[in-house]
């Protein structure tokens, strides 16, 4: 009878073990699912806060009909590859939302020497240039990092940062 008993509480946890390996499974997914949800969401919502408040800033420059935008976080960069071509004007926006700060841009070309670099202190930089043969740039944008005596809760902001190209033949 010893060893029935024995064995009928190993069987028992057993089960409890497995029982919560699939919950632990669960509980992931389950948050999963949200951090994903919530993403999407940010995306969405900063796709139309661009169409809405970037997009009528490149008048008169006709939209090349891309978005370029993304949730980002203070001290965040990121380098985006675009092509130009040959014969046309450009306005290059950068546009984002104030809780973030002045978002700054810089035009690299492909051996990374800078052709231009916005002003600091401007709010929603752009640049007008002409191209005279079709080239690759390297615009590379820099969300200010966050002081600490102006962030007056834990919580880091993040806001919509978008990069709009316009262009007249």
């Amino acid at each position: 009878m010893r060893l029935f008993s024995k064995t009928y509480v190993i069987m028992s946890d057993l089960r409890v073990q497995k029982r919560e390996a699939i919950f632990s499974l669960l509980k992931g997914m389950v948050l999963l699912v949200l951090f994903s949800s919530l993403t999407i969401d940010a995306n969405a919502q900063c796709k139309r806060y661009t169409k809405k408040y970037c997009l009528p800033a490149l008048t008169p420059y006709m939209h090349n009909g891309q978005l370029t935008s993304a949730v980002l976080n203070p001290g965040d960069s990121a380098d985006i590859e675009m092509t130009f071509n040959a014969g046309k004007e450009y306005r290059l926006l950068v546009c984002n939302q104030e809780q973030i700060g002045n978002v700054q841009f810089k035009v690299l070309d492909k051996s990374r020497k800078v052709l231009y670099k916005s002003n600091p202190k401007d709010a929603n930089p752009s640049w007008d240039f002409k191209v005279d043969n079709t080239q690759q740039f390297i615009v590379q944008l820099v969300v200010p990092a966050m002081k600490k005596d102006n962030q007056k809760t834990n919580l880091v902001p993040n806001g919509c940062v978008a990069l709009l190209v316009g262009f007249k033949e």
